[in-house]
Protein backbone atom coordinates (compact mmCIF):
# COMPACT_ATOMS: atom_id res chain seq x y z
CA UNK A 1 0.00 0.00 0.00
CA UNK A 2 0.96 3.51 -0.70
CA UNK A 3 0.29 7.12 0.79
CA UNK A 4 1.01 10.52 -0.33
CA UNK A 5 2.13 13.27 1.39
CA UNK A 6 2.11 17.32 0.40
CA UNK A 7 2.05 20.43 2.23
CA UNK A 8 0.42 23.85 1.94
CA UNK A 9 0.83 27.34 4.05
CA UNK A 10 -1.68 25.62 6.96
CA UNK A 11 0.71 22.40 7.04
CA UNK A 12 1.25 18.99 6.06
CA UNK A 13 -1.63 16.66 4.98
CA UNK A 14 -1.59 12.82 4.34
CA UNK A 15 -3.66 11.11 1.54
CA UNK A 16 -4.56 7.39 0.08
CA UNK A 17 -4.10 6.50 -3.47
CA UNK A 18 -7.71 7.72 -3.82
CA UNK A 19 -6.96 10.90 -2.86
CA UNK A 20 -8.97 10.53 1.08
CA UNK A 21 -7.58 12.27 3.89
CA UNK A 22 -5.40 9.81 5.69
CA UNK A 23 -3.74 12.04 8.50
CA UNK A 24 -3.11 16.36 9.03
CA UNK A 25 -0.31 17.90 10.71
CA UNK A 26 -1.42 21.72 10.75
CA UNK A 27 1.18 24.51 11.47
CA UNK A 28 0.64 27.00 15.05
CA UNK A 29 -0.94 29.65 13.76
CA UNK A 30 1.99 31.95 14.90
CA UNK A 31 4.57 29.28 13.44
CA UNK A 32 3.30 29.21 9.97
CA UNK A 33 5.76 32.15 8.49
CA UNK A 34 8.72 30.41 10.35
CA UNK A 35 7.58 27.38 9.02
CA UNK A 36 7.50 27.91 5.47
CA UNK A 37 10.88 30.27 5.40
CA UNK A 38 12.34 26.77 6.82
CA UNK A 39 10.58 25.04 4.37
CA UNK A 40 11.98 27.16 1.79
CA UNK A 41 15.34 26.69 3.24
CA UNK A 42 14.85 23.37 2.95
CA UNK A 43 15.00 22.48 6.43
CA UNK A 44 12.92 19.19 7.42
CA UNK A 45 9.91 20.94 10.08
CA UNK A 46 8.37 19.05 12.98
CA UNK A 47 4.93 18.47 11.35
CA UNK A 48 7.10 16.57 8.59
CA UNK A 49 8.77 14.26 10.78
CA UNK A 50 5.15 13.64 12.85
CA UNK A 51 3.11 12.78 9.77
CA UNK A 52 5.87 10.53 8.09
CA UNK A 53 6.53 8.57 11.61
CA UNK A 54 2.72 8.73 12.01
CA UNK A 55 1.63 6.95 8.40
CA UNK A 56 5.08 4.84 8.00
CA UNK A 57 3.56 1.92 10.09
CA UNK A 58 0.78 1.28 7.81
CA UNK A 59 2.10 1.98 4.63
CA UNK A 60 5.14 0.49 2.46
CA UNK A 61 5.32 3.37 0.43
CA UNK A 62 5.19 7.49 1.25
CA UNK A 63 5.53 9.07 -2.01
CA UNK A 64 6.38 12.54 -0.52
CA UNK A 65 6.19 16.05 -1.79
CA UNK A 66 9.78 17.59 -0.78
CA UNK A 67 12.43 19.88 -1.99
CA UNK A 68 14.90 18.50 -0.21
CA UNK A 69 17.66 14.89 -1.17
CA UNK A 70 16.01 11.35 0.12
CA UNK A 71 19.31 10.93 2.43
CA UNK A 72 18.31 14.19 4.48
CA UNK A 73 15.45 11.59 5.97
CA UNK A 74 15.68 8.92 8.03
CA UNK A 75 12.89 6.21 6.25
CA UNK A 76 13.96 3.42 3.67
CA UNK A 77 9.54 4.42 2.86
CA UNK A 78 10.22 7.68 1.60
CA UNK A 79 9.83 8.41 -2.61
CA UNK A 80 10.30 11.90 -3.33
CA UNK A 81 7.94 12.73 -6.34
CA UNK A 82 7.22 16.87 -7.13
CA UNK A 83 4.51 17.19 -7.61
CA UNK A 84 2.33 14.33 -6.77
CA UNK A 85 -1.14 13.53 -7.39
CA UNK A 86 -2.05 14.38 -3.52
CA UNK A 87 -0.47 17.33 -3.91
CA UNK A 88 -2.33 18.22 -6.99
CA UNK A 89 -5.35 17.27 -5.33
CA UNK A 90 -4.76 19.74 -2.44
CA UNK A 91 -4.07 22.74 -4.46
CA UNK A 92 -7.66 22.32 -6.70
CA UNK A 93 -9.39 21.90 -3.73
CA UNK A 94 -7.88 24.32 -0.64
CA UNK A 95 -11.94 24.88 -0.10
CA UNK A 96 -12.38 21.80 1.58
CA UNK A 97 -9.41 22.40 3.84
CA UNK A 98 -10.43 26.14 5.38
CA UNK A 99 -8.07 28.05 2.78
CA UNK A 100 -10.11 30.61 0.92
CA UNK A 101 -8.41 33.45 -1.12
CA UNK A 102 -8.29 35.85 1.57
CA UNK A 103 -6.69 34.15 4.05
CA UNK A 104 -3.96 32.90 1.56
CA UNK A 105 -3.58 36.64 0.20
CA UNK A 106 -2.79 37.27 4.20
CA UNK A 107 -0.29 34.35 4.64
CA UNK A 108 1.39 35.47 1.75
CA UNK A 109 1.65 39.17 2.10
CA UNK A 110 3.21 38.53 5.97
CA UNK A 111 5.30 36.51 4.32
CA UNK A 112 6.42 38.79 1.84
CA UNK A 113 6.86 41.70 4.34
CA UNK A 114 8.85 38.98 6.54
CA UNK A 115 11.27 38.70 3.55
CA UNK A 116 11.78 41.91 3.06
CA UNK A 117 12.51 42.89 6.40
CA UNK A 118 15.49 40.16 6.47
CA UNK A 119 16.75 41.45 3.04
CA UNK A 120 16.81 44.92 4.29
CA UNK A 121 18.53 43.90 7.44
CA UNK A 122 21.43 42.33 5.52
CA UNK A 123 24.63 44.15 5.60
CA UNK A 124 25.67 43.68 2.70
CA UNK A 125 22.66 45.07 0.86
CA UNK A 126 23.93 48.35 2.52
CA UNK A 127 27.32 47.99 1.29
CA UNK A 128 25.57 47.82 -2.22
CA UNK A 129 23.86 51.14 -1.72
CA UNK A 130 26.89 53.26 -0.37
CA UNK A 131 28.88 51.84 -2.88
CA UNK A 132 26.71 52.58 -5.39
CA UNK A 133 26.24 56.16 -3.57
CA UNK A 134 29.69 56.52 -3.82
CA UNK A 135 29.78 56.27 -7.83
CA UNK A 136 27.04 58.92 -8.22
CA UNK A 137 28.40 61.18 -5.82
CA UNK A 138 31.59 61.34 -8.16
CA UNK A 139 30.06 61.60 -11.12
CA UNK A 140 27.99 65.03 -9.56
CA UNK A 141 31.04 66.34 -7.90
CA UNK A 142 33.16 65.67 -11.19
CA UNK A 143 30.43 67.94 -13.02
CA UNK A 144 29.95 70.35 -10.58
CA UNK A 145 33.80 71.08 -9.76
CA UNK A 146 33.84 71.75 -14.00
CA UNK A 147 31.28 74.03 -13.69
CA UNK A 148 32.79 75.82 -10.41
CA UNK A 149 36.56 76.13 -11.96
CA UNK A 150 34.78 77.72 -15.41
CA UNK A 151 32.87 80.20 -12.97
CA UNK A 152 35.81 80.97 -10.77
CA UNK A 153 38.02 81.75 -13.74
CA UNK A 154 35.80 84.48 -14.18
CA UNK A 155 36.89 86.49 -11.22
CA UNK A 156 40.30 84.48 -10.69
CA UNK A 157 41.52 82.77 -13.41
CA UNK A 158 45.04 82.07 -11.50
CA UNK A 159 43.32 79.30 -9.16
CA UNK A 160 43.92 76.92 -12.42
CA UNK A 161 47.23 76.07 -11.17
CA UNK A 162 45.46 74.53 -8.11
CA UNK A 163 45.14 70.88 -9.79
CA UNK A 164 44.02 69.16 -6.98
CA UNK A 165 39.93 69.59 -7.11
CA UNK A 166 39.57 68.69 -3.25
CA UNK A 167 41.93 71.79 -2.28
CA UNK A 168 40.08 73.79 -5.17
CA UNK A 169 37.31 73.54 -3.59
CA UNK A 170 38.53 74.67 0.05
CA UNK A 171 40.18 77.40 -0.68
CA UNK A 172 37.17 78.88 -1.85
CA UNK A 173 34.62 77.89 0.54
CA UNK A 174 36.75 78.98 3.45
CA UNK A 175 37.78 81.92 1.67
CA UNK A 176 35.82 84.90 0.78
CA UNK A 177 38.86 86.62 -1.62
CA UNK A 178 41.32 86.25 -3.53
CA UNK A 179 43.93 88.06 -0.76
CA UNK A 180 42.60 85.48 1.84
CA UNK A 181 43.10 82.40 -1.02
CA UNK A 182 46.54 83.66 -1.35
CA UNK A 183 47.39 83.99 1.86
CA UNK A 184 45.99 80.84 2.70
CA UNK A 185 48.09 79.24 0.12
CA UNK A 186 50.94 81.67 -0.92
CA UNK A 187 53.56 79.44 -2.32
CA UNK A 188 51.17 78.44 -5.41
CA UNK A 189 50.60 81.57 -6.61
CA UNK A 190 53.99 83.10 -8.16
CA UNK A 191 53.59 86.83 -7.17
CA UNK A 192 53.90 88.18 -10.72
CA UNK A 193 51.20 86.94 -12.28
CA UNK A 194 48.23 87.64 -9.14
CA UNK A 195 45.86 90.78 -9.98
CA UNK A 196 44.14 91.69 -6.71
CA UNK A 197 42.26 94.52 -7.85
CA UNK A 198 38.32 93.48 -7.16
CA UNK A 199 36.83 92.58 -10.54
CA UNK A 200 33.45 91.02 -9.40
CA UNK A 201 30.78 92.21 -7.03
CA UNK A 202 30.22 90.77 -3.81
CA UNK A 203 26.88 89.44 -4.85
CA UNK A 204 28.43 87.47 -7.61
CA UNK A 205 31.18 86.04 -4.94
CA UNK A 206 28.98 85.21 -2.21
CA UNK A 207 26.99 82.81 -4.81
CA UNK A 208 30.26 80.99 -5.84
CA UNK A 209 31.41 81.04 -2.60
CA UNK A 210 28.31 79.30 -1.67
CA UNK A 211 28.42 76.85 -4.22
CA UNK A 212 31.70 76.03 -3.34
CA UNK A 213 30.11 75.39 0.25
CA UNK A 214 28.09 72.88 -0.98
CA UNK A 215 30.35 71.39 -3.03
CA UNK A 216 32.76 70.76 -0.07
CA UNK A 217 29.82 69.39 2.01
CA UNK A 218 29.00 67.06 -0.75
CA UNK A 219 32.78 65.62 -0.76
CA UNK A 220 32.45 65.33 3.09
CA UNK A 221 29.64 63.25 2.87
CA UNK A 222 31.94 61.18 -0.18
CA UNK A 223 34.68 60.66 2.73
CA UNK A 224 31.58 59.59 5.36
CA UNK A 225 30.41 57.08 3.46
CA UNK A 226 34.08 56.11 2.21
CA UNK A 227 34.30 55.33 6.05
CA UNK A 228 31.49 53.30 6.45
CA UNK A 229 32.35 51.51 3.20
CA UNK A 230 35.58 50.14 4.79
CA UNK A 231 33.80 49.67 8.77
CA UNK A 232 31.36 47.28 7.06
CA UNK A 233 33.75 45.76 4.68
CA UNK A 234 35.97 45.01 8.18
CA UNK A 235 32.64 43.41 9.43
CA UNK A 236 31.70 41.35 6.84
CA UNK A 237 34.34 40.37 4.30
CA UNK A 238 38.07 41.00 6.38
CA UNK A 239 39.79 38.56 3.65
CA UNK A 240 38.39 40.19 0.78
CA UNK A 241 39.29 44.08 2.44
CA UNK A 242 42.65 43.24 3.03
CA UNK A 243 43.09 41.44 -0.47
CA UNK A 244 41.84 44.09 -2.91
CA UNK A 245 40.56 47.30 -0.51
CA UNK A 246 37.59 48.18 0.64
CA UNK A 247 36.30 50.37 -2.84
CA UNK A 248 36.63 47.55 -4.84
CA UNK A 249 35.64 44.73 -2.67
CA UNK A 250 31.99 46.06 -2.15
CA UNK A 251 32.51 47.18 -5.81
CA UNK A 252 32.77 43.36 -6.55
CA UNK A 253 29.86 42.50 -3.92
CA UNK A 254 27.66 45.26 -5.40
CA UNK A 255 28.23 43.58 -9.13
CA UNK A 256 27.65 40.23 -7.96
CA UNK A 257 24.24 41.25 -5.96
CA UNK A 258 25.65 40.27 -2.46
CA UNK A 259 28.19 38.69 -0.60
CA UNK A 260 26.83 35.26 -0.66
CA UNK A 261 26.27 35.21 -4.51
CA UNK A 262 29.70 36.16 -5.60
CA UNK A 263 31.13 33.14 -3.06
CA UNK A 264 29.39 31.31 -5.34
CA UNK A 265 30.83 32.39 -8.20
CA UNK A 266 33.95 30.64 -9.99
CA UNK A 267 37.05 32.22 -10.81
CA UNK A 268 36.93 32.75 -14.08
CA UNK A 269 33.88 34.68 -13.73
CA UNK A 270 35.23 36.92 -11.10
CA UNK A 271 38.11 38.30 -13.55
CA UNK A 272 35.93 39.27 -15.94
CA UNK A 273 33.05 40.67 -13.84
CA UNK A 274 32.53 44.20 -15.52
CA UNK A 275 33.87 43.61 -18.58
CA UNK A 276 30.43 41.56 -19.82
CA UNK A 277 29.95 44.07 -22.35
CA UNK A 278 33.39 43.07 -24.13
CA UNK A 279 32.62 39.20 -23.36
CA UNK A 280 29.47 39.53 -25.12
CA UNK A 281 31.11 41.23 -28.11
CA UNK A 282 33.89 38.52 -27.84
CA UNK A 283 30.95 35.73 -28.10
CA UNK A 284 28.90 37.48 -31.15
CA UNK A 285 31.50 38.98 -33.40
CA UNK A 286 35.09 36.80 -32.56
CA UNK A 287 36.57 39.59 -30.76
CA UNK A 288 39.45 39.27 -28.20
CA UNK A 289 38.05 38.04 -25.37
CA UNK A 290 38.60 40.58 -22.08
CA UNK A 291 41.12 39.64 -19.53
CA UNK A 292 40.08 41.41 -16.76
CA UNK A 293 37.25 43.30 -16.03
CA UNK A 294 36.22 45.23 -12.32
CA UNK A 295 39.76 44.09 -10.99
CA UNK A 296 41.82 46.04 -13.65
CA UNK A 297 41.53 48.82 -10.60
CA UNK A 298 43.87 46.55 -8.65
CA UNK A 299 47.30 48.62 -8.54
CA UNK A 300 49.28 45.26 -9.07
CA UNK A 301 47.10 43.97 -12.00
CA UNK A 302 46.94 48.27 -13.31
CA UNK A 303 50.31 48.41 -12.88
CA UNK A 304 51.66 45.17 -13.95
CA UNK A 305 53.41 45.21 -17.42
CA UNK A 306 50.68 44.43 -20.39
CA UNK A 307 52.31 40.62 -20.93
CA UNK A 308 51.74 39.97 -17.03
CA UNK A 309 48.24 41.34 -16.22
CA UNK A 310 45.92 38.27 -17.85
CA UNK A 311 48.35 35.96 -15.37
CA UNK A 312 47.98 38.12 -12.75
CA UNK A 313 44.28 39.10 -12.99
CA UNK A 314 43.52 35.16 -13.32
CA UNK A 315 45.33 34.78 -10.04
CA UNK A 316 44.16 37.59 -7.86
CA UNK A 317 39.98 36.37 -9.35
CA UNK A 318 41.33 32.95 -7.50
CA UNK A 319 42.76 34.23 -4.40
CA UNK A 320 39.47 36.44 -4.38
CA UNK A 321 37.03 33.57 -4.50
CA UNK A 322 38.70 31.72 -1.63
CA UNK A 323 38.55 34.98 0.25
CA UNK A 324 35.28 35.81 0.56
CA UNK A 325 34.83 31.47 0.15
CA UNK A 326 36.59 32.06 3.80
CA UNK A 327 34.82 35.23 4.89
CA UNK A 328 31.36 33.64 4.21
CA UNK A 329 31.64 30.04 5.40
CA UNK A 330 34.68 29.63 7.63
CA UNK A 331 34.53 32.85 9.36
CA UNK A 332 38.21 32.64 9.60
CA UNK A 333 40.74 35.78 9.00
CA UNK A 334 43.84 34.96 6.78
CA UNK A 335 46.55 37.95 7.44
CA UNK A 336 48.70 37.04 4.60
CA UNK A 337 46.69 36.58 1.86
CA UNK A 338 47.61 39.98 0.43
CA UNK A 339 51.41 39.30 1.10
CA UNK A 340 51.05 36.18 -0.35
CA UNK A 341 49.37 37.44 -3.50
CA UNK A 342 52.32 40.03 -3.98
CA UNK A 343 55.11 37.72 -3.54
CA UNK A 344 53.40 35.84 -6.72
CA UNK A 345 52.94 38.80 -8.46
CA UNK A 346 56.84 39.48 -8.11
CA UNK A 347 57.72 35.94 -9.30
CA UNK A 348 54.90 36.20 -12.27
CA UNK A 349 57.19 39.32 -13.55
CA UNK A 350 60.41 37.81 -12.34
CA UNK A 351 59.61 34.72 -14.43
CA UNK A 352 58.55 36.75 -17.24
CA UNK A 353 60.55 39.82 -18.13
CA UNK A 354 59.56 40.37 -21.77
CA UNK A 355 56.54 39.34 -23.65
CA UNK A 356 56.42 35.67 -25.21
CA UNK A 357 56.00 35.50 -28.74
CA UNK A 358 52.23 35.44 -29.93
CA UNK A 359 51.07 33.09 -32.35
CA UNK A 360 50.50 35.29 -34.82
CA UNK A 361 53.68 36.72 -34.56
CA UNK A 362 55.25 33.04 -35.20
CA UNK A 363 53.32 32.51 -37.82
CA UNK A 364 54.51 35.73 -39.55
CA UNK A 365 58.29 34.70 -38.83
CA UNK A 366 57.72 31.17 -40.24
CA UNK A 367 56.14 32.80 -43.94
CA UNK A 368 59.43 35.29 -44.15
CA UNK A 369 61.90 32.16 -43.19
CA UNK A 370 60.01 30.13 -45.97
CA UNK A 371 60.17 33.00 -48.41
CA UNK A 372 63.97 33.28 -47.94
CA UNK A 373 64.57 29.79 -48.40
CA UNK A 374 62.01 30.15 -51.67
CA UNK A 375 64.23 32.84 -53.15
CA UNK A 376 67.26 30.80 -52.13
CA UNK A 377 66.34 28.07 -53.92
CA UNK A 378 65.53 30.41 -57.31
CA UNK A 379 69.21 32.06 -57.14
CA UNK A 380 71.10 28.42 -56.97
CA UNK A 381 68.75 27.30 -59.97
CA UNK A 382 69.91 30.71 -61.90
CA UNK A 383 73.64 29.34 -61.41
Amino acid sequence: MECYITYCVKGYFAFNSENELICEKLFPEDEIINRLVDITNKQIVTEELEIINEVSDDYDEIIIESNKRLSDYDNDKLIIETPNSAGEYLRSHYDEFGLDSESLSEIYQNLTIYRIKKESASEDKHLIQAINSIDEIDESISKLIERIREWYALYFPEMDVIKNNETYIKLISENKSKDEIVKAKPEAFPENIIDLEDDINKEDLEIMNNYAKSIHELQKSRHNIEDYIDHKMESIAPNLRLLVGSTLGAKLISHAGGIKRLAMYPSSTVQIMGAEKALFRHLKSGDRPPKYGLIYQHPQVRGAKWWNRGKIARMLAGKISLAVRRDIFTKSFDENVAEEFKQQVEEIEKNNPFPTKTTKKRKEEKGKRKSKKRKGKKKRKRR
